[in-house]
């Protein structure tokens, strides 16, 4: 017989073999999930509370975001003053005493107190420091993406203090503008209106850093955010620059290395990423998400984009954009038409 239709029979049979195994999967109950911050910057103070969704279900089997409604939360000082956040609705709460503000060097902590019964509160976390961004550099570069293969990377540079351990996290968002062909501002003008829309991006990477190996030397070059090029028009960025606690930091390293998991049999062993709220009844009980003690500093710079403009790569790029009809509203949603104020 030819050894081909041997090996083939053999593959056959030892399919034949092979029994289907159901694993049971574990149910877990719904955990708690909190997300938000508190800062040094003037309140109102946010965060959201919601339960995790049992494990299996396929997506039109999953509930809706399951919100948590009633809960009493505080959030209390090292000096005996303490606030309360509001229920606003789905499961939003925020505090609407606009004396309570963050301090550098305060230890705070959180106490939720669910209808249930439960009390979930974080251990005492004091508010870092954050030095200021000394500066904002905008470059171009060229992405391997046939819809926008030319973006400005911008990357920060500050002065790490040499009298402290510190960790920071840096967030960003640009508005860059997208084109229509716009209409008439009324009727019968030949003025054109609505022709340019300024459209937001978002950073979405989790960006932390300690500064074990370079304490008290400047972090330069720092890429914060990439912000596609769509037209010959300004771009404009604004970065927030975080003083995080060790342990919301190494929150972040963990969430970080679940995300880059590839399935291989080199990945560490899977595990939840739990935050620092927890049961005051149950530590095994540990909500998901964070809720940060966290101070910030902020700074914004306006790109000309003077390359799109001259270089004849980017600029022809540019030009040989097909633009859409109308209003570009239409297009890119409700988004500022106009330059925005304070740039």
């Amino acid at each position: 017989m030819h050894p081909f239709v041997v090996s083939l029979l053999l593959v056959f049979g030892l399919a034949a073999c092979i029994d289907r195994v159901e694993l049971p999967i574990r149910a877990e109950e719904p955990r708690l999930v909190i997300d938000g911050q508190f800062t040094n910057e003037a309140p109102p103070y946010t965060i959201r509370l919601t339960y995790t969704s049992p494990f299996g279900l396929s997506s039109d089997q999953r509930p809706a975001l399951r919100v948590v409604s009633g809960a009493q939360v505080s959030l209390a000082d090292g000096q005996g003053h303490s606030v309360r956040f509001i229920d606003q609705g789905g499961g939003t709460y925020r505090t609407i005493d606009s004396t309570f503000r963050g301090q550098v060097g305060q230890p705070y902590s959180l106490t939720v107190l669910l209808t249930d019964g439960k009390r979930y509160v974080t251990k005492p976390e004091q508010m870092p420091a954050i030095p200021p961004i000394d500066s904002i550099s905008p470059r171009l570069i060229q992405a391997n993406n046939v819809q926008t293969p030319y973006r400005y990377s911008y990357s920060i540079t500050t002065h790490d203090p040499a009298s402290q351990r510190n960790f920071y996290r840096w967030t960003a968002y640009g508005l860059t503008v997208r084109k229509s062909t716009g209409e008439p501002c009324c009727f019968g003008c030949l003025a054109i209106c609505f022709d340019v829309c300024f459209t937001t991006e978002s950073s979405t990477q989790v960006n932390v850093f300690s500064d074990a190996a370079i304490n008290g030397n400047p972090i330069r070059n720092r890429a914060v955010i990439q912000v596609p090029v769509y037209a010959a028009w300004p771009q404009f960025v604004e970065v927030q620059q975080y003083g995080i606690t060790q342990a919301n930091y190494q929150f972040w390293k963990l969430y970080e290395q679940q995300r880059a998991r590839t399935g291989s049999i080199f990945d560490p062993l899977p595990a939840p990423v739990t935050g620092n709220l927890v049961n005051a009844a149950d530590p095994t009980d540990v909500a998901r998400g964070y809720f940060a003690i966290t101070s910030i500093t902020r700074r914004r710079v306006r790109n000309e984009a003077l390359e799109a403009r001259s270089s004849s790569a980017v600029y022809g790029f540019v030009n040989s954009q097909l633009v859409p009809q109308g209003d570009c509203r239409n297009t890119y949603g409700r988004v500022p038409v106009v330059e925005p104020p304070g740039w």
